[in-house]
């Protein structure tokens, strides 16, 4: 089963965005919480950083993977919904990110 463009390609697209995105969340998250910039407000990732940044990243990286799964598996089957929450994941995201900028520029 590969993708089959438009609707495939950018729902992949939007999956890799997701990733990359979810990987500089947790890579800065990691980075604040060292400088004592921010807090995690999530209490189960907080409690997995406690325990393992390691855990802490792999489970981050779970959605944007599972998604990526799930895109492979249906194929030429793709579903609205799987778009519009990949859409709605990638902002909500970049909403984040923005967050994380702020801190960085105002020098941690």
């Amino acid at each position: 089963m590969g993708f089959s463009p438009p609707h495939n390609r950018k729902s992949l697209l939007l999956a890799v965005a997701l990733a990359v995105l979810t990987l500089l969340d947790g890579a800065l998250t990691l980075w604040g919480l060292r400088l004592g910039a921010i807090e995690e407000a999530n209490p189960l990732m907080r409690w997995l950083i406690d325990q393992n940044a390691v855990a802490f990243m792999a489970v981050k990286l779970a959605l944007p993977v599972l998604l990526g799964v799930l895109l492979w598996r249906i194929g030429n089957r793709p579903h609205a919904l799987v778009s519009r929450l990949l859409v709605i994941a990638v902002l909500a995201y970049g909403v984040v990110l923005v967050t994380h900028a702020q801190w960085i520029l105002r020098g941690g």
